[in-house]
């Protein structure tokens, strides 16, 4: 008799309460169980301490239960801390898999840096790339604010919208903004603005040209669009939306307080019908070819990113960012009564990988 097919997800637990809870994956893992077991895959979720001890918890019509679990042929990687990924104990569990054959992907976090080195190897990307450095300091910043009007300063390891800074030229300055402050300051000189920034700053930071995107009713727009691996290096999009910043802020991301749109609402009223299909089009192309990119360039297996792109004043798409482990917020959608293809493209590819094991 053949071995049943088995997939973990690991992530975060959170057992203080009556019920385990799985944070802001919880639904999704429900979703992944459902399909799971359409798909005849024995399903479990498990963080890194309890995956070690051969236990997780299993999704039943009564809830979420705690039992002894077989290893897994494959784990799909949902961890939120990028501390945990760099710990012992997680050395120890991919040891434990190496061990057992089993496979992870989205192996760990790609911070921005290494995302843009990877991208600026492939030129048919360059077009898409905002001028990027990292950030060494003063000199840094005099070369970007003489080339460009504004300037962002982002953490290489943010996430979320958290700790950019946005850099502009005025008649008093240069004026200094911060994405989790509605408050704006304006430095007179180089070194004053550096050493205010020196303050505030405490971690490996990238510096990148600033872009005039397209905005409705003033508001900055961004376009996550979520890729999926099939097989290989095969990818597709398996969700797109379009999120508007709020008013006065300069980041469109949700925990920061956008707001999401249809991408056809927002193209359609930028650009005829023709047009918009078009840019749609464009921004899923340029979206798979940075998974394609991504996939083959960085360690480790990877079958999901979500991909984050712009347009300026002059139709042109950018590259903003890449997330190894995109939120599952910005695929909901009345429309799927049940599972969400990106669930459904969760388990496909898991099952994809122990077909292409055996």
């Amino acid at each position: 008799m053949s071995k049943q097919r088995t997939m973990a997800v690991l992530t975060e637990i959170n057992e203080t309460s009556e019920r385990a809870a799985f944070g802001s994956i919880h639904h999704f893992c429900e979703e992944l169980a459902a399909y799971a077991r359409k798909r005849g895959l024995f399903f479990y979720v498990s963080s890194p301490a309890l995956y070690l001890e051969g236990v997780g918890y299993q999704w039943t019509e009564s809830g979420w239960g705690k039992r002894d679990v077989p290893p897994a042929d494959v784990v799909y990687n949902r961890l939120h801390s990028r501390k945990l990924e760099r710990s012992p104990l997680f050395a120890e569990l991919l040891a434990r898999l190496a061990e057992e054959n089993g496979m992870m992907f989205n192996h760990r976090f790609l911070h921005k840096w290494e995302v843009h080195c990877h991208f600026e190897r492939h030129e048919y990307l360059h077009p898409h790339l905002p001028k990027t450095a990292l950030w060494s300091g003063q000199h840094t910043l005099e070369a970007f604010l003489d080339a460009f009007p504004s300037v962002f300063l982002k953490p290489i390891y943010g996430s979320q919208g958290r700790g950019i800074f946005c850099l502009q030229h005025s008649d008093d300055g240069i004026c200094l903004r911060h994405s989790t402050s509605a408050s704006t300051a304006v430095y007179r000189s180089m070194d004053a603005l550096d050493s205010a920034l020196r303050q505030q700053i405490r971690t490996p930071m990238i510096i990148q040209q600033g872009l005039e995107l397209r905005t409705l009713d003033g508001r900055p727009v961004d376009f996550r669009l979520l890729c999926h691996r099939a097989r290989h290096n095969d990818w597709r999009v398996t969700s797109a939306v379009a999120r508007v910043a709020p008013p006065d802020q300069f980041v469109a991301n949700l925990a920061r307080g956008g707001e999401l749109m249809a991408v056809n609402d927002v193209l359609r009223k930028w650009y005829t019908r023709a047009d918009a299909f078009q840019q749609k089009q464009l921004l899923k192309e340029i979206a798979l070819e940075s998974a394609a990119v991504l996939a083959s360039e960085a360690e480790g297996l990877y079958g999901e990113f979500g991909v984050d792109l712009a347009i300026d004043i002059h139709g042109q798409p950018w590259i903003i960012e890449v997330n190894t482990k995109p939120s599952k917020q910005t695929d909901m959608a009345a429309s799927y009564q049940s599972v969400r293809p990106s669930a459904k493209a969760i388990i496909d590819y898991s099952l994809t990988l122990m077909e292409e094991k055996e």
